[in-house]
């Protein structure tokens, strides 16, 4: 047995096994990626490692059938499964020729292979990908229109694409999930996505779920976050809600990575600049950066490799979070409130709720928010916050907040009425005579709403490992 086989603690020291079966794992691999060991030269794929080595290739000798030595002293024995007897070998012989896997990935990197967040000896290098896509709505519908046309041309960057999005009570589905489904891309309701194994790469786009460590790295290039935003600004679920809130005059999109345990902090792979349209919606904005999006999404796949690589981590500087919206930021303050952020307010969270206030103990909702020139207000009217006056050349309904006036046009009651309507129904000076309401309290005052607590289950859904 000892005249038929090298022994095993001479080759470990080159990076070779003692059985030739195993050579194309342990040989040593030369500048055109063949193995010079064992009986004959073969080619094989460059081998391409990623994360901890020592695990990798730690797997992959368990995987050949070979049983590893526990050094107990020079001259113990054992053998493995394929019946070859091997030497067990002493501490100080391990200290002179550690295994294999324990440098490999060391000696790759010198030798110039890539390296991700789970990259395999099986990892693609170009395209088409594999690509398992997360989203949800409107935002990530053009993402997915993208790829999904991508995956139909014949030299496109996308190979198989499937989909993975949330569920819903909704009658008609979240966007995505009804797209998938009638394009007949395999889709996936989260958290049963099914085996990662064939993908090359996730995305995600508005998703609103964490990822977790693991099924990051299931992936060979980890997984890329489309961002309406310019990162580290607006870091959260609702970045272009809080664009228009706060009335920025630029905005763009940010192509990063993701990781784990915390939203949208990974190292930017590409980003692009646009100006905000003025006096622009929330959903007229989301339309302008998800096709910008996904042009940039297609344009970062076609050289992954090399964009992965050139990657820059966020700055520190300039970091702000976009939380969720809820009902209670659609509550008027008028005492706090300056026009202009009332109108803002509409416009980036109307289109989800409209703005409420209190009238005669009720709540009331307002519609159609419009800004006041300050020639048409006079010294007579009230200056109490929540006062209103209604004039009736441009029909509209002005209201007293911090620092000036603000127009409605539409009000919603039990049902909606046009500023007059309203006006000729409660305000009318016949109805203010006739009425036992003073009519100082004739007014609106600010809505508030206890925060809204979570339930276990909510809890339970937000804290999985996504």
């Amino acid at each position: 047995m000892m005249g038929l086989y090298t022994r095993p603690w001479r080759s470990l020291s080159r990076l070779e096994h003692v059985c030739p079966s195993r050579s194309c794992i342990w040989g040593a691999h030369n500048a055109n990626g063949r193995v010079t060991s064992g009986p004959e030269e073969r080619t094989v794929p460059p081998p391409v490692i990623g994360g901890n080595s020592t695990q990798l290739l730690g797997k992959r000798y368990r995987e050949e059938r070979v049983t590893s030595c526990r050094t107990t002293g020079v001259g113990r024995c054992a053998r493995d499964k394929s019946g070859h007897q091997t030497r067990a070998l002493s501490s100080s012989t391990q200290r002179l020729h550690p295994p294999p896997w324990r440098d490999y990935g060391r000696v790759l990197r010198c030798a110039g292979y890539s390296s991700g967040p789970g990259l395999s000896i099986k990892s693609r290098t170009r395209p088409p990908w594999n690509i398992m896509f997360f989203g949800t709505d409107e935002f990530a519908l053009e993402c997915v229109k993208s790829l999904n046309k991508c995956s139909k041309a014949q030299e496109g960057v996308v190979g198989r694409l499937e989909v993975v999005s949330l569920p819903s009570s909704l009658p008609k589905g979240l966007p995505v999930a009804k797209y998938a489904t009638g394009e007949g891309i395999p889709f996936h309701q989260w958290p049963d996505i099914g085996p990662c194994d064939q993908f090359d790469v996730g995305v995600v786009a508005s998703f609103g779920r964490l990822l977790s460590e693991d099924l990051i790295l299931k992936f060979p290039y980890g997984i890329l976050n489309v961002h309406p935003s310019l990162l580290p600004r607006w870091r959260g679920p609702a970045p272009l809600i809080h664009t228009v809130l706060n009335g920025d005059k630029k905005t763009g999109v940010t192509i990063m990575q993701i990781r784990p345990k915390r939203f949208d902090v990974g190292p930017i792979v590409m980003q692009e600049t646009s100006l905000v349209p003025p006096k622009c919606t929330s959903k007229e904005l989301e339309a302008v950066l998800s096709k910008q999006g996904a042009e940039m999404l297609i344009s970062a796949l076609k050289d992954l490799p090399e964009r992965l690589r050139n990657a820059t981590e966020q700055p520190k500087e300039g970091a702000t979070f976009a939380p969720k919206i809820n009902a209670a930021m659609s509550c008027i303050k008028w005492a706090e409130q300056t026009p202009e952020q009332i109108v803002r307010l509409e416009r980036a969270i109307g289109f989800v709720m409209p703005l409420q206030t209190l009238w005669m103990g009720a709540p009331i909702k307002l519609l159609d928010f419009v800004e006041v020139p300050g020639s048409i207000i006079t010294s007579g009217f009230p200056r109490l916050p929540g006062s209103i006056h209604y004039l009736s050349v441009p029909q509209i309904m002005v209201v007293r907040c911090k620092d000036g006036w603000v127009g409605v046009r539409t009000v919603k009651l039990r049902k909606k009425l046009s500023a007059k309507d309203f006006y000729n129904g409660y305000l009318h000076p016949w109805f203010v005579k006739k009425s036992e309401i003073p009519l100082e309290e004739c007014h609106f005052s600010t809505l508030h709403l206890p925060p809204k607590s979570k339930t276990l289950k909510q809890q339970s859904a937000r804290n999985m490992g996504c």
